[in-house]
């Protein structure tokens, strides 16, 4: 069994990541890093930023929205991602048995019956039909009450590939969609092509590939599947993978036999947005920060906020400031004498997020994001606004 230490053991995934060296491709990104996380509207385009050279947001725009190379999809933990298009049949097949009983359970709970959610589906289709259209404008369109769960209703038909989100119809940033019919964008993606046990087989081991060394517990909470499918995957596997061990970290460690290459590049730092698939990838985080900072970086749902990392470690946290545009950054002790290149890979971050250059604005003091009485939310790590729940942000369906 090899024997790593913690730096080595972090430098697969720094390269995996493209978090020491930049991708040639913005698809490669997306499936080196089994998709980009999209609860958040603005992630996928800054996850893309830290791992892309000269990235603009069209650039990213064009891949989802016209070419459809990647697209969205409600994914591992039933939270949403972008991904490609070769990653969706993957994953769909791999989550079906998640998915599908929670989709029998929301119509149940929803009062609709089977009949009734084909009519509003089949009405939803045949609109469609002659253009992508809102959840809102598709009720108005179709004169659907209130009282009508229209946009789970869309969701759902999402889940079964029957529709899928496009481009917001305003903001960048706006959570809203137009929706399309899948046969008219994705026709060549089956979300049936796979089996069940092959393509879990196949999505843990692209998260080996991607994210090793990994506990199970790491595999599972990733995928959401239980500990019993994980062995059974990594079983399969055997051939593949091996045991290591890293000094300081719980194990066993499991990672792909041509890892190669254990060495670390030059430090640079990287900023990540909010829920970040590198910060939020593991279940085990003290392979990116100490104990003692862990609660300034996850909120009481488990979700990670925008992160400043450098040599795969966690040195501080920023925040985007609306009105004025601004962006807020804090850095946790040890880190100060990177501030120079903080601010400067923060600067072109506001820059993508604001189309303008921002005021960048050092925080020297943080609470904890768990203080008692005091929780804040994952989006809002610097300043006084309250964590409105403990939910977790993945937990979160598709809304108008």
């Amino acid at each position: 069994m090899s024997t790593l230490t913690a730096d080595e053991a972090r430098s697969y995934a720094v390269r995996s990541h493209f978090l020491e060296a930049p991708s040639s491709t913005i698809t490669t990104v997306a499936e080196q890093l089994v998709g980009l996380h999209n609860t958040s509207q603005v992630s996928p385009y800054l996850s893309v930023n830290a791992r892309f050279q000269r990235f603009t947001r069209r650039q990213l725009d064009e891949l989802m929205w016209e070419r459809w190379e990647l697209a969205r999809f409600r994914a591992m933990r039933l939270t949403m991602f972008v991904l490609p298009r070769p990653l969706i049949e993957v994953v769909a097949a791999a989550t079906q048995h998640i998915v599908e009983p929670l989709g029998a359970k929301w119509l149940r709970d929803s009062g609709m019956t089977p009949r009734q959610f084909e009519r509003h589906a089949s009405a939803v289709m045949e609109a469609l039909e002659e253009g992508p259209l809102t959840s809102r404008e598709l009720r108005r369109l179709l004169g659907v009450p209130q009282e009508v769960d229209l946009p789970s209703v869309v969701s759902r038909l999402c889940e079964q590939g029957r529709v899928v989100g496009g481009a917001p119809p305003g903001s960048w940033r706006s959570g809203v969609r137009r929706f399309h019919l899948w046969e008219q964008v994705l026709s060549d993606v089956d979300i049936h092509r796979w089996t069940e046990a092959a393509a879990i087989t196949e999505l843990v081991w692209r998260y080996l590939r991607g994210y090793g060394p990994v506990t199970l517990s790491d595999i599972s909470w990733w995928t959401g599947f239980t500990k019993a499918r994980c062995r059974r995957a990594l079983d399969t596997l055997r051939d593949s993978i091996m045991e290591v061990e890293v000094d300081g970290w719980p194990g066993p460690l499991y990672h792909h036999r041509c890892a190669g290459d254990t060495s670390m590049g030059e430090p640079s730092v990287g900023v990540l947005p909010m829920l970040d698939p590198y910060v939020q990838g593991y279940r085990d985080r003290q392979r990116l920060i100490t104990e003692e900072l862990r609660d300034f970086v996850w909120d009481g749902g488990g979700n990670a906020t925008a992160t400043i990392v450098r040599r795969g470690e966690i040195i501080g946290v920023w925040q985007p400031l609306i009105k004025p545009a601004a962006v807020r950054y804090h850095l946790f002790a040890g880190a100060r004498a990177d501030r120079a290149e903080v601010e400067a890979r923060l600067q072109e971050v506001g820059q993508i997020y604001f189309d303008e250059a921002v005021d960048i604005r050092e925080v020297e003091e943080m609470r904890s994001l768990r203080d008692p009485g005091k929780a804040r939310s994952a989006a809002h790590p610097l300043d006084d606004q309250l964590h409105r729940s403990n939910r977790s942000i993945d937990a979160d369906r598709t809304s108008d």
